[in-house]
This record gives C-alpha cells, structure tokens and sequence, in this order.
C-alpha cells in the first residue's frame, strides 16, 4: 500500500466515509477511489486537489510527507500552478534552466506547466518541493510556508 492510500484510508476512516460514500460525495466512480486506496493508482493533480479540499488536510500528509493532516490549518485556495510556480521561481530565487538541470525535467514538461498546458504529477510536486526546499502545500500555494 503507498503511502497516498494508506493516509486516504485513515482520513476516510475518520470521517466515517466509505468507497461508495466518498466517491458519490466527491461525485466520481467507486472504482476510481477503489484504485487509489489499493495503490493501483495515484490521483492526477485536479483528484489530489479535490482531496485535500474535500478533507481539509495537508497534501504534504496526503502524499506522505507529513505524519499530521493539519485539518485545522486555514489553508488558502490552490493558486493556478502556471502563475504559482513563476512566483516560486521569483521568490526563490531560481531559475527555468536550473529547474530543468537539477531535477531533470524536460524544457517541454517545464514549458507546459508554466503555459498551463500541463499539470504536474504528484510525483513531481515531490521533487519541486525539495527543489524549493518547502512543503507541496506551498507550492499549491496554500500556505506561506
């Protein structure tokens, strides 16, 4: 089991929901959540979004950085990732070339994100967190930390 589908399981088990209930109130197949909490899959970036709203908690605990969920943080709303990861980039001090030299993405995958072509996926909100050296919850610009 990932750790994504083994801290989904615990925040569902909080809340009381089950597959059936939590994908009728997240309005998406049963089978969709099933994956997720087997493994199988890993929520896109709107899915992972959609969690953490849905849940109120962390995506750092969501993904499996975090231990806590941080349900009673008052958490912003996610900034489009074109514009939030420019602002990073400014903030931070960094550049387009050493994104793509660092972390090894491709000029295409990097031109897509910052058009808004393209999501990252959770596995490369990993890797821009630990680029930034901040949590994901930053990156989705959340939190000003």
């Amino acid at each position: 089991m990932s750790n994504l589908s083994e801290q989904l399981t615990e925040l569902m088990n909080e809340d009381g929901y089950t597959q059936s209930t939590l994908a009728e109130a997240m309005k998406t197949p049963r089978a969709k959540i099933s994956l997720y909490l087997s493994g199988k899959s890993v929520p896109n970036y709107k899915y992972l979004v959609a969690f953490i709203n849905f849940f109120n908690c962390s995506a750092d605990f969501l993904i499996g950085l975090k231990d806590y969920p941080n349900r009673d943080v008052p958490y912003k709303p996610v900034q489009p990732f074109n514009i939030r990861l420019r602002e990073i980039l400014k903030q931070k001090g960094k550049t387009q070339k050493s994104l793509i030299e660092v972390k090894h993405f491709s000029w295409n995958t990097l031109h897509g994100w910052l058009t808004g072509k393209s999501l990252p996926s959770v596995d490369n909100l990993k890797k821009l967190a630990k680029f930034f050296d901040c949590s994901v919850d930053f990156i989705l610009g959340r939190t000003d930390y």
